[in-house]
């Protein structure tokens, strides 16, 4: 797969995710069936915010990389983003239910770090 092919599946991402939470939260009504609310909700927002990001980190690395960007780096971006705006859902349940922020928000923090080394020595080695 091409890094432009991918770059622009990330982007009908995008905007079919940022569609899919305009029409969910204009014309789907809470009250009659609130778990498919919140499920698309939450679903269309954490596409929509992590291929935003996404875009985002990948330049930031073209830069840094001198213009010499691969495709690992779009799927590493993208792996990244998505794991930081899951985290920050997780956040806002864990404030919904009134948890302990700070502890929650560490151990979030450090599952997701962990997960991320797991995976990237997992890329080292194969």
């Amino acid at each position: 797969m091409k890094k432009n092919f991918l770059l622009l599946i990330i982007f009908f991402i995008l905007v079919i995710s940022i569609l899919t939470w305009f029409f969910v939260l204009n014309y789907l009504d809470p009250y009659q069936s609130p778990v498919l609310w919140i499920s698309f909700l939450i679903i269309s927002f954490l596409l929509s915010f992590s291929s935003f990001l996404t875009f985002i980190f990948y330049f930031i690395k073209k830069i840094h990389y001198r213009w010499e960007t691969y495709i690992w780096h779009v799927i590493s971006s993208f792996r990244q983003w998505f794991f930081v705006s899951l985290n920050f859902l997780w956040l806002l349940f864990f404030k919904i239910i009134s948890a302990p922020l700070f502890l929650s928000w560490f151990l979030l923090f450090l599952s997701t770090l962990l997960i991320e080394l797991f995976i990237q020595n997992l890329k080292i080695e194969n």
